[in-house]
């Protein structure tokens, strides 16, 4: 993949250690070594190809022509040349078009791949594997087709405001148009609740999802989100507080909390898990960086993924946030942007986010409330 040339100088170095992530010298990013990336294990393309949900990518096609589905469910409002779902209309701010379904796809695969290939970290025995699964906020239905797909005996549920998902999925994967934050209502017990991408589609996560999912598991059932906040870091300075970068991601925290839609939540979730009463709740958090300055090839790949992740993102992201909370006209949406997309693809600025994974279980009636475990950081 292409980078642009550096746009600002490097800020004095930090003595700061141990970094991490090691960040490349100029001289690593010669046409020889840039060409050379595109290949070997760790490049963007072998993550891909690796995917296991690859061989059924042609069947990820929009659900939006299923006579199930009635007329003002799929027929999907547009505003700034986006589509955006009908049922529940406003209550999610983001597009569900064909770009943002690809973006989802990509998105889900590179947190797969930096979490060791796992599509999930609750550890259910090989002899006992989860047998009725619900997948909330399904989006395109990548996970539950891959959780059908991997527990032939499982039965699969995914929900989400918009019927995206393909027509074609096996016979134990079920997908519904369903408002996750209202009250669910199923008639036995599930043993797996799963959630990736979702805290910032809720005004009260904690009561809308944990606890729905506690009050929905059988005894000794898991729940898993995995999630991250609109933000950054940088360790050595690099990402500075007055750039576009810095202040995109302070506007949409802040456009995201006047609407009670907040973004930035993700590290709370093990507190709301014990609030709850789950037990052996375990969090683990992993850094990914946002574009191909890592040395490392393997993070550098995933920051590379993860570029491009946020860059087919950002439009979407912004303009319902920008323009009808914020109050800005398109136009000055998408001018504000070009820096923004500047400073995402600037090998200079050593920025990464936090990724957290975070799980408990329902616990057995004999055991102690409140008891929580350990809580694993892995950064």
């Amino acid at each position: 993949m292409a980078i642009d040339p550096p746009h600002q100088p490097p800020p004095p170095p930090r003595p700061l250690d141990p970094y991490a992530f090691t960040f490349e010298s100029i001289p690593d990013r010669s046409p020889a070594m840039m060409t050379s990336m595109h290949y070997g294990p760790y490049s963007p393309a072998g993550f891909l190809h690796r995917a296991p949900l690859s061989r059924i990518w042609h069947l990820l096609t929009p659900n939006r022509g299923s006579e199930s589905i009635t007329d003002s469910i799929a027929n999907f409002p547009q505003r700034f040349g986006r589509t955006y779902h009908a049922y529940q209309a406003g209550s999610y701010v983001f597009p569900n078009d064909d770009v943002e379904c690809e973006r989802l796809e990509l998105q889900g695969l590179v947190m797969t791949e930096l979490f060791g290939g796992k599509w999930f970290l609750a550890p259910f025995p090989a002899e006992r594997p989860p047998t009725r699964v619900l997948d909330v906020g399904t989006g395109t239905g990548i996970w539950a087709l891959e959780m059908g797909d991997r527990f032939p005996e499982a039965r699969v549920y995914g929900i989400d405001l918009s019927p995206i998902q393909p027509t074609a999925v096996p016979s134990n994967v079920h997908f519904f148009v369903q408002d996750a934050s209202e009250r669910w209502d199923w008639r036995e017990p599930l043993d797996f609740v799963f959630v990736r991408g979702g805290i910032g589609s809720f005004a009260n996560f904690k009561e809308e999802i944990v606890r729905q999912a506690f009050d929905n598991l059988e005894p000794g059932g898991w729940f898993e989100t995995q999630d991250f906040n609109c933000d950054s870091q940088s360790d050595d300075g690099t990402l500075l507080p007055d750039s576009a970068l810095q202040r995109w991601f302070d506007d949409m925290n802040a456009a995201s909390e006047m609407i009670q839609r907040p973004l930035s939540q993700a590290h709370l979730a093990k507190n709301w898990l014990a609030e709850v009463g789950f037990v052996d709740i375990h969090e683990k958090c992993y850094k990914i960086p946002l574009n191909g300055w890592a040395k490392d090839p393997r993070y550098k790949a995933l920051g590379k993924l993860w570029e491009q992740n946020w860059m087919s993102g950002l439009s979407g992201w912004s303009m319902s946030l920008f323009t009808q909370v914020l109050g800005r006209t398109p136009e000055e949406v998408e001018v504000s942007l070009v820096d923004v997309r500047k400073d995402f693809s600037n090998p200079y600025i050593h920025a990464y986010q936090r990724i957290y994974v975070v799980y408990g279980r329902k616990p057995f009636p004999h055991e102690v409330a409140g008891y929580t475990g350990d809580h694993e950081m892995t950064c």
